[in-house]
């Protein structure tokens, strides 16, 4: 097996304070993490932080690399009514805002749903949207401090979901100027065979193909539901439809890319064997340019 390049973490909850957060990546061994900078279940924006300086100082000890945030559930780019449009832009800039401020890397933000109007339309609302909101938060931020970038992630293809092909999501990124996510689950139950070995590299290779180096990121997510069913739902690595030796082949097939976890918190113990497992499965011991 090929020595490790990809860093691993997963999400982490900021509910008991962002010291508490960066506790937990130390005791789980994470390399990487992703937190909500804001309710994502509700339109307010991020509210300032007392602890803000002392969160990103921590994160440099931690070396915490990349460090990720995940932006609003109820963020649609793409749809088909201006209003909300308008609403989820303004959102999508607050969240860069205030993710650069934390000295978060990226934002990842859902492609979203055309309503009906067509795919060719809610592309385009989606791309103009990202280029939008970009432009909207530096204006915020007034040209001081640093603004999170903004990662486009596939959907699981339901109704009128975009992006849910490998083509689609790396379409978006070049017209937009943005990197992508991939979500493991998400692929799995849109159509892309996960759970063979054998079939694992084709789909490392088509998505270094349509995304490049676009690609920043691994929502690294077994699947609780059945392939082709266009059903989210995440499971622990191992717990679900995907192999271990698929994960194994993924990770060739991708050597680099980080990766964060969105499986179900099972405890500190349980989470820490988790990303444990991960790590091993990517390779085991991390190399860097530095050396091990």
């Amino acid at each position: 097996m090929p020595a490790r390049r990809s860093r691993i973490g997963r999400h982490l909850p900021t509910s008991g304070g962002l010291k508490r957060t960066l506790e937990s990546a130390r005791e789980l061994g994470c390399e990487t993490a992703q937190i909500f900078v804001s309710n994502p279940q509700g339109w307010a924006d991020p509210t300032p932080r007392p602890d803000t300086e002392d969160f990103a100082a921590g994160r440099e000890k931690l070396e915490l690399s990349p460090l990720v945030a995940h932006a609003k559930y109820l963020i649609n780019l793409a749809s088909p009514d201006e209003g909300l449009r308008t609403r989820s832009v303004r959102a999508l800039a607050r969240e860069l805002v205030a993710a650069g401020e934390l000295g978060v890397d990226l934002v990842v933000v859902h492609a979203g749903s055309h309503g009906g109007e067509g795919e060719e339309k809610g592309m385009d609302h989606l791309v103009r949207g990202l280029e939008r909101a970009r432009e909207l938060a530096a204006g915020f931020a007034g040209g001081s401090g640093t603004l999170a970038e903004p990662v486009v992630e596939n959907s699981v293809g339901a109704g009128t979901q975009l992006c849910s092909t490998l083509g689609a999501v790396g379409a978006v990124a070049r017209r937009a100027g943005v990197s992508v996510c991939l979500d493991t689950a998400h692929a799995f139950v849109a159509g892309y065979d996960l759970s063979a070995p054998g079939i694992v590299r084709s789909i490392a290779d088509e998505l270094q193909s349509e995304a490049g180096s676009s690609l920043a990121l691994l929502h690294l997510n077994d699947a609780r539901n059945p392939f082709g069913s266009h059903r989210d739902g995440h499971n622990k690595i191992g717990e679900g439809q995907i192999s271990r030796a698929a994960w194994v082949e993924l990770f060739a097939g991708l050597p680099g890319v980080p990766v964060v976890m969105e499986t179900p918190y099972g405890g500190a113990e349980a989470d820490a064997e988790e990303v444990q497992l991960v790590k091993e499965l990517a390779g085991g011991l991390l190399v860097t340019p530095g050396g091990v």
